[in-house]
């Protein structure tokens, strides 16, 4: 009933389980029945169960308790994730509050996978330890891990929404910020820049010059805008995951992992429509193939494009755009207001002019007058062309007052005194009128009027000219040269000639234009026809085909349009040939004549439009032909693939279909069937790889449509948006579905088959089960009826010999009479017997007392393991490293106890055997009593043979006195057997209580572990309670110690009372067969009376045959195995005289294994190493320890598989491989190399003929290569011979030769004693034997170990331990440091607290303080609020990392970068940079080697750029010395420099302290220094000793007290390697080829070194220059006031210390646009040459 009670399913059902075992064993225990049955083995028996189950139960119950706990926790979070509301309700509060709570789930899995750890290897242990209920602890593990492996999936997904869903709420505040700032430029420009034709010409430039101001923050905008009109493609939808919002078309989401529902399922990336998201956990999904299924929301993400973040982008492009438009019409407001303003001055001033004013002035004085009139007019009819200010009306008015100016102008000039009024009146009018004429002939070419007609004008008004200068001269020629008239005359008529020169150049230069214009013209419209026919072309295509032929010929088609092109190529080259014609001559007209400029820019925007869309064309023909090109091998080689799969397919379905028709009518026919099922099976699962490859093809094929398909739609799109012409599209139907979903039928299929197959083949194994099950019934019904047809026959055959046994006994009658006379003898002997009763029962006595003792040494043990667990108790308080020897005690005696148990069974098999044998004579001697009363009645009616019989009953009832003695002599060694049986199921008893305690006491001393590892960290800081605690610690490993010699004292007292009564149970084994020998001989002798009756006075004797012992039995323990005496005398390690012994009986196998011990186990491997501070330990053990090489120890491991079995040495216990592998014994990953080495002891199997091999017979096969043989080989001989595989016993070596297990080479090899292993001390090669030799031997269990080299002194490092030795050699400390230490003068802490600064965080600069805020910030916040630069900050944080830990200056707390990046200290675009820095602290490895190399080193081998290195190199030394990554602390320069981590030329460049090293950057005055200098300006909170870079309060006034001669800016180019992350100079990077020449020479134009100096001259004159020492570009800064470039105000803020010589030489720069200002001094006076250069 016990062993078929059911296992609970839960904790409940288990909890009732146990209530009822718990009644159920006690009513075992409290029955009568079991009070009667105590003295037999079955009750023990019971007990024995009942406690197991009962253990068993409690064990179940713990384990599923834990499990269910783990799964609630696992699904409560689970839960907690599936309702979240990834919407954009509230997004900005709940994006900060989940990151939170996303890093604190992410914590809390870690906790909790390590305590899923721990929870697997319990639950292993049972299912290794065969627990009853192994099915359910499996189908709990097995729900918790795919629940774990369900949450994990979640949390990826949780990290995409939280990118996602950031970058949703960023770009929406950044857009509304936009638009909100866009709002206040509108309504800025609006209220400020207002103006009217009152206001006043001051006030108007000023608004002006406001204007342009405003232009540049306006412009500052537009890359904000263009960011957001790119991020707003790639923003996901929110709103629709809100059920309330609705939504007229369909809406697509993406699978973030993999899903399956059933026989559903969606992969990662997949998309599918959106159904129904009225649950907020799951949503109706129509995935792949069109099956709907529901998908907890979490794992869908609705990818973009997002109409709203698009449409608010381009909501801000508009308003952006309309911004320039209104700031546009403005600018052209003022500035034709400034001009009209310029024009009603002029025409006031003229209109105030008088002769005697006229007279007063020079000719080129009033000249210059009118000509401001004419150049201020022109501009304002330019200026004027859109302005609202100004209608035709305005201009009209504006155009008769500047007429009536000159007519004023003329007026007066014609008054003025001279000769000749008259003519000279004539004169002026006919110059008038020419000029009139001129102006007149500017307009009509303005007007593009008839040029033959112009032509004829110009031609006229040249030959009026010359009449003219004809008639002047003569004039002139009796007028004074210096008069006023000629001097005036002359100048007209110069004025006459230049413009009329002007006109005939504008008439050819413009007729050169127009022509070129007109060829533009039909370029461009013979261009845009062919490009609109490829254009049409391009959109006809949305999607592409699975045909190959169609996809080929579209490929033709698209070569014949790219050859189409090219031919057509110089058409671009005419048309921008004609554009360049036409710019040329139009920059031939003259600026005089600006009203004929044509505005080319937007011919050349069409040509440049043009271009651009030609190219586009080419692009996308290139684009998709190499896109096909792949597509068409996809797409062949998916469907070569997917047709070979289903035809495969199909036959297999066939095949199936065939099998399960087949009727099975027999074993064998079934047999057969099932085989060709199973490789039918077999083949289905083996093409799972090619179903999943077809699958991957599908999905490649697909997503390559796919990307075509959008490649297709965004051309069409950007051409519909250039072009503003809508393109009519169709439905498309996609072939990436067709793929998709013909994939997904193909596994379905395939699927289907393999579950068919799958279903069957599990049918026919069960129904061959059952067949086999009833044949072997009906084998065994024949068995019994043959069986009992024999019992009958035997019975009829024994019913005849009584008949005539009765007929001889009354013939007996008389005799049996006589031999009552006898008895007195037959008395005799028993008292003779019952004084060898009480011999016995006094023997019982002995050992009855034994037993007493031995229970009182129980009892001692008992109190002594209780005061064990007292102190036990106070140690594990101390130190955790008592656990793994408590459980070592712990398994060593559970190994007892099993010991114990099979101690006992074998006990319960003997005494059943000789109960059976007692039964048997029991029932012999009944019939013989039978008989004899048969007998007696018989004599009592004859009288005649009485006295001839009465000897032969004497005889018969001395027989049976003796018989019935033995007997009772029997019954009370099986009383007193079972007496021991019953002592041991006590101690059974009180050792599983003693473990139940173990396991409360280890529950126990978990809960005080938590304990003490919160109260660890205060322990350290005291140094007298650690020192007690050593010595207690010390006292109780002694006690520990008595204690485990006692405990294995008592085991082998009572080994040695297991064997005593072994012993004697083999006495009474001999005893009984004794009698049975004895009842033989009196059978025969009864059977000899009855034949001969008349001579029953004749003595006879029988010969009695020497008993043999059954050689079977004879069995020895080999190293593996069994092996039998004769085996062993074959293979010659017992002699035959020994084996005859065995047979005899006068020599046991224990006697003859004692002899022969070295052949059977050897004399000890070595089994493992031991130190004096962390005792015994295996060799897995001591290697991750780093006390032994992993060369050595998988050797030492190796040897201890080919002797037979791995030995874990904390625990005397031996094992195979496997089982080593499951306990840790051995690593994993040396499981294969271990398990050959165990063939060498269990024997390897040859394939092809299935026999045994050995190792020198593997190696002669190839098997294994000849050293590790010779290696092996070795380690057998040396522990006792060469094992033999098949009889597992060492045998010599000569033997073993002769017996084919090794060759003569071999033999040789090992003659020679190689030096095969590796001595751990050394690292030298060294044989088994010496090194055997070099261990100590354990005394209590006897083993072989290494002596392990002892722990050195340490104090910890920056990132690990430092032994003291290396500290000494670093000169950080001297040997006297040393000695201290040993006499305990100085401490660890003390030297810990002496080298601080070596051995902890570092004095770097540890942050920013904010001398405006009055903060403490990190560096990465600093950045974030704007107050350093991107540049400044990397280089800090990368000193901080390179000199051991990022900094938390607000917390004082030094973290690794992985550690910053976790909380936040860093941003993640800097983590890459920063784990490169933090090599400096842990080291770079060595591509070529594998070995941690230095920072030098790394530089050395081009691992990181030289000048990043510097730059982490100085940062090292400022802040306490070079980092040893090797020895985890600081060392002195010079230190360093003696260990070569850096050569003499580094050792100059870091002592150095010119402009080359400065790396660092100075926010608050713009220096660049070095870190040292750097850290000079910093200073220390007194709260935490940080170090801390002060910012200035910029509000503040600066009293700038330095000298502005000789200071030197530097600005450098850094160029970062794309692939490697390495800095380099830009001659490096062009060097490298990743830059060309041309960026090569405009980034070192950029490299600049702005350098303040004083020129002065010889006459003491000085000047203030700006020289850029890397490109000699030199600035005056008088000069570049003087012409505009700069003004006052930001001399003054220079000046001040306002702004930095960088930013002002940058002002300079950027205006100057290309103008180079050379200064020179010659003679004391200044010289300055301008010199133009293009960029």
């Amino acid at each position: 009933m016990i062993e078929t009670a059911p296992w609970g399913d839960d904790s409940e059902t288990i909890e009732k389980q146990i209530l009822s075992h718990n009644k159920t064993h006690s009513s075992i225990q409290r029955s009568q029945e079991v009070d009667r049955a105590r003295d037999e083995l079955v009750s023990l028996f019971i007990l024995k169960i009942s406690c197991f189950r009962l253990g068993q139960l409690r064990d179940l119950q713990n384990i599923i308790e834990e499990i269910s706990r783990a799964i609630m926790w696992v699904n409560d979070k689970e839960e907690e994730e599936l309702v979240f509301d990834w919407g954009d309700r509230n997004i900005d509060q709940y994006i900060p509050k989940k990151e939170e709570s996303y890093s604190r789930l992410m914590r809390d899995l870690e906790e909790k996978e390590k305590e899923l750890n721990k929870l697997k290897v319990k639950a292993d242990g049972l299912l290794n330890n065969n627990h009853p209920a192994s099915d359910k602890i499996e189908a709990y593990m097995d729900t918790l891990q795919t629940q774990w492996s369900w949450l994990l999936q979640i949390t990826k997904c949780i990290h995409v929404h939280l990118k996602e869903n950031a970058a949703y709420s960023q770009f929406f505040k950044e857009a509304n910020e936009t638009y909100s700032k866009l709002q206040k430029q509108h309504e800025t420009i609006r209220s400020k820049f207002t103006c009217d034709k009152n206001t006043h010409l001051d006030n108007l430039i000023e608004l002006l010059k406001n204007l342009e101001k405003e232009r540049e923050q306006i412009l500052e905008n537009k890359r904000q805008v263009q960011s957001l009109v790119n991020k707003s493609k790639s923003i996901v939808r929110l709103k629709p995951r809100n059920p309330e919002e609705k939504t007229t078309s369909p809406v697509i989401v993406q699978a973030l992992c993999d899903f399956k529902q059933d026989q559903k399922g969606i992969l990662k990336g997949n998309e599918g429509i959106l159904k129904d998201n009225s649950q907020r956990s799951k949503w109706l999904v129509t995935g792949p193939g069109g099956l709907d299924m529901l998908i907890p929301s979490v794992c869908l993400l609705i990818p973009p494009p997002n109409p709203l973040s698009i449409g608010l982008a381009n909501k801000n492009e508009q308003y952006y755009e309309a911004i320039m438009g209104i700031w546009n019409q403005l600018y052209i407001n003022i500035k034709s207001l400034i001009s009209w303003q310029y024009c009603l001055k002029d025409i006031n001033y003229i209109n105030s002019l008088t002769v005697s004013m006229l007279s007063k002035m020079r000719p080129d004085e009033y000249r210059n007058v009118i000509k401001r009139l004419e150049t201020h007019y022109q501009e304002f009819i330019r200026t004027s062309q859109g302005s609202e200010l100004f209608g035709e009306e305005d201009k009209k008015t504006i155009q008769g007052h500047v007429d009536k100016a000159q007519n004023h102008y003329d007026t007066l000039i014609i008054q003025l005194p001279a000769y000749g009024e008259c003519k000279i009146k004539l004169q002026v009018n006919f110059i008038k009128c020419t000029l009139l004429k001129n102006n007149l002939f500017e307009f009509n070419i303005i007007l593009h009027i008839d040029f033959q007609t112009v032509h004829q004008d110009l031609d006229s008004i040249h030959d009026e000219y010359l009449c003219l200068r004809e008639k002047i001269i003569k004039q002139l020629e009796g007028i004074p040269a210096d008069s006023e008239q000629a001097k005036f005359l002359r100048s007209e008529l110069e004025i006459i000639n230049q413009k009329l020169g002007g006109l005939q150049g504008l008439y050819s230069a413009y007729l050169q234009r127009l022509s070129a214009l007109k060829a533009l013209l039909q370029s461009l419209i013979q261009a845009e026809d062919i490009i609109k026919v490829h254009e049409a072309r391009l959109t006809e295509k949305e999607t592409t085909s699975l045909d190959l032929r169609e996809v080929e010929n579209y490929r033709s088609t698209l070569k014949q349009m790219k050859s189409d092109l090219e031919q057509k190529r110089d058409l671009l080259t005419a048309m921008e040939s004609d554009l360049s014609k036409a710019v040329h001559w139009n920059d031939q007209i003259s600026e005089s004549f600006h009203k004929c400029d044509v505005d080319l820019s937007k011919y050349s925007d069409l040509v440049s439009q043009m271009s651009d869309r030609w190219r586009r064309i080419q692009t996308q023909i290139d684009s998709r032909m190499w896109d096909l090109e792949k597509q068409e091998k996809q797409l062949q080689h998916y469907q070569q693939s997917s047709t070979s799969l289903e035809q495969w397919i199909d036959n297999a379905r066939n095949r199936q279909d065939t099998l399960q028709m087949v009727k099975l009518s027999d074993i064998q026919t079934l047999m057969d069937h099932l085989n060709q099922q199973k490789a039918l099976h077999t083949e289905i699962k083996g093409k799972k790889e090619k179903v999943e490859d077809v699958q991957k093809n599908a999905d490649t094929c697909a997503a390559s449509i796919k990307d075509y398909e959008l490649q297709l739609a965004s051309y069409s799109s950007g051409l519909e948006t250039l072009l503003n012409i809508p393109i009519k599209r169709t439905m498309l139907h996609s072939p990436a579905s067709v793929v998709r979903q013909e994939a997904a039928d193909l596994q379905s299929r395939y699927i289907e088959l393999l579950t068919r197959s799958s279903d069957y083949y599990k049918f026919l194994g069960e129904l061959l089960k059952n067949m086999e099950e009833l044949k072997m019934r009906n084998t065994k019904i024949d068995m019994l009826e043959e069986q009992l047809r024999r019992l009958k026959e035997d019975l009829q055959d024994r019913s005849e010999k009584n008949k005539s046994l009765e007929d001889a006994l009354a013939r007996y009658k008389l005799e049996l009479t006589e031999s009552r006379g006898q008895l007195i003898s037959m008395e005799e002997v028993q008292r003779t017997k019952a004084a060898q009763v009480n011999a016995a029962k006094e023997s019982l006595d002995s050992t009855h007392s034994q037993l007493q003792e031995l229970n009182e040494q129980l009892t001692r043990i008992k109190y002594q393991l209780d005061e064990e667990k007292r102190k036990r108790r106070l140690a594990e308080e101390r130190y955790t490293s008592q656990q793994e020897e408590y459980e070592g005690a712990v398994r060593r005696r559970q190994k007892e106890l099993e010991e114990l148990n099979w101690t006992k069974i074998d006990l319960e098999k003997t005494v059943k055997d000789k109960e059976r044998e007692l039964e048997r004579m029991k029932i012999l001697l009944e019939e013989e009593a039978a008989r004899r009363r048969n007998a007696e009645s018989d004599i009592s009616k004859t009288s005649i043979m009485v006295h001839e019989s009465k000897s032969q009953y004497s005889e018969l009832l001395l027989e049976k006195e003796s018989l019935l003695s033995k007997l009772k002599l029997l019954e009370g060694d099986k009383n007193r057997h079972q007496r021991i049986e019953e002592e041991l199921a006590r101690i059974k008893v009180t050792l599983e209580t003693e473990l139940r305690n173990k396991q409360h006491l280890q529950d126990e001393k978990n809960a005080i572990l938590k304990d003490f590892n919160y109260m660890k960290s205060q322990y350290e800081l005291r140094d007298s309670q650690i020192r007690q605690c050593e010595s207690d610690r010390d006292k109780a490993d002694r006690e520990k110690l008595s204690l485990k010699n006692e405990i294995e004292k008592l085991m082998r007292e009572l080994k040695s009372v297991e064997e005593r009564y072994k012993s004697r149970l083999l006495s009474s084994e001999k005893e009984v067969s004794d009698l049975a020998l004895k009842r033989d001989a009196l059978e025969r002798e009864i059977q000899r009376l009855q034949q001969r009756p008349s001579t029953l006075n004749k003595q006879t004797q029988t010969d009695e045959k020497i008993p043999t012992i059954d050689p079977s039995k004879l069995l020895f323990d080999g190293v593996r195995r069994k092996v039998t005496a004769h085996q062993l005398f074959d293979c010659g390690i017992i002699s035959k005289t020994t084996l005859d012994q065995l047979l005899k009986g006068r020599k046991t196998v224990d006697e003859v294994a004692v002899d022969i011990q070295l052949s059977l186990k050897g004399t000890g491997v070595i089994a493992g190493m031991t130190t004096a501070s962390q005792g015994k330990m295996p060799f897995t053990e001591a290697k991750n320890k780093k006390l032994l090489s992993p060369e050595s120890a998988l050797m030492l491991l190796e040897a201890q598989a080919a002797t037979g079995y791995i030995v874990d040495p904390a625990f005397n216990e031996k094992m195979p491989v496997d089982t080593a592998c499951s306990r840790g014994i051995v690593d994993t990953e040396d499981r294969d190399i271990l398990v050959t080495a165990e063939a060498a002891s269990t024997g390897f199997k040859d394939p092809y003929s299935g026999k045994v091999l050995s190792v020198g017979q593997a190696c002669k096969q190839g098997r294994i290569d000849k050293d590790t043989a010779v290696r092996l080989l070795q380690a057998q001989e040396s522990v006792g011979g060469i094992l033999d595989p098949v009889l597992s016993v060492f045998l010599p070596k000569d033997l073993a030769l002769d017996r084919n297990l090794i060759d003569e080479e071999l033999y040789r090899a090992l003659n020679k004693k190689p030096s095969c292993y590796l001595d751990p001390a050394t690292g030298e090669k060294i044989s088994y034997t010496d090194l055997r030799k070099k261990c100590t031997v354990e005394p209590v269990s006897g083993l072989l170990l290494l002596r392990g080299p002892e722990k050195p002194m340490t104090v910890k490092g920056i990132r690990g331990e430092v032994s003291v030795t290396e500290l000494i050699k670093s000169e950080l400390l001297d040997e006297n440091d040393l000695a201290k230490l040993n006499q305990g003068k100085l401490t660890s802490k003390d030297i810990e607290d002496k080298l601080r600064s070596y051995l902890y965080g570092s004095t770097c600069i540890a942050g920013i303080y904010d001398e405006a805020s009055d903060r403490i910030l990190p560096f990465y916040q600093a950045m974030k609020e704007g107050l350093l630069m991107r540049g400044t900050t990397l280089e800090l944080l990368e000193a901080q990392a390179a000199s051991g830990f990022i900094v938390d200056p607000v917390n004082n707390v030094f973290l690794t970068v992985e550690e910053a990046t976790k909380r936040g200290l860093v941003g993640k675009e800097f983590k890459n940079k920063l784990l490169s820095a933090e090599k400096a602290v842990i080291g770079y490895t060595d591509p070529a080697t594998g070995k941690t190399i230095s920072l030098f080193q790394a530089i050395e081998k081009d691992l990181i750029e030289k000048g990043h290195g510097i730059r982490l190199l100085e940062a090292q030394i400022a802040s306490g010395g070079i980092i040893d990554p090797k020895e985890s602390h600081r060392i002195d320069v010079a230190v360093a420099y003696k260990r070569g981590y850096f050569d003499e030329e580094m050792n100059e460049i870091l002592t150095y302290e010119g402009d080359d090293t400065k790396g660092f950057f100075d926010p608050n005055t713009k220096d660049n220094l070095t870190y040292l200098q750097l850290k000079d300006r910093c200073i220390t909170n007194s709260k935490t000793g940080l170090i801390l870079l002060p910012l200035k309060d910029k509000r503040k006034p600066k009293m700038s007290q330095e000298s502005r001669t000789n200071i030197l800016r530097k600005r450098r180019v850094v160029i970062v390697d794309p692939d490697t992350g390495l800095e380099m100079s830009v001659r490096e990077a062009y060097h490298r080829e990743l830059i060309d020449y041309d960026t090569f020479l405009d980034l070192s134009e950029q490299e600049c070194e702005w350098e303040e100096i004083t020129i002065k001259g010889s006459d003491g004159s000085a000047r203030l220059v700006i020289v850029d020492r890397k490109t000699g570009i030199q600035y005056d800064i008088q000069d570049c006031l003087e012409r505009g470039i700069i003004d006052q105000r930001s001399l003054d803020q220079y000046r001040t210390g306002k702004l930095t010589l960088t930013q002002f030489a940058d002002q300079i720069s950027s205006r100057t646009s290309g103008s180079e200002m050379m200064i020179s001094v010659v003679g004391g006076r200044f010289h300055q040459r301008c010199m133009s250069y293009n960029i």
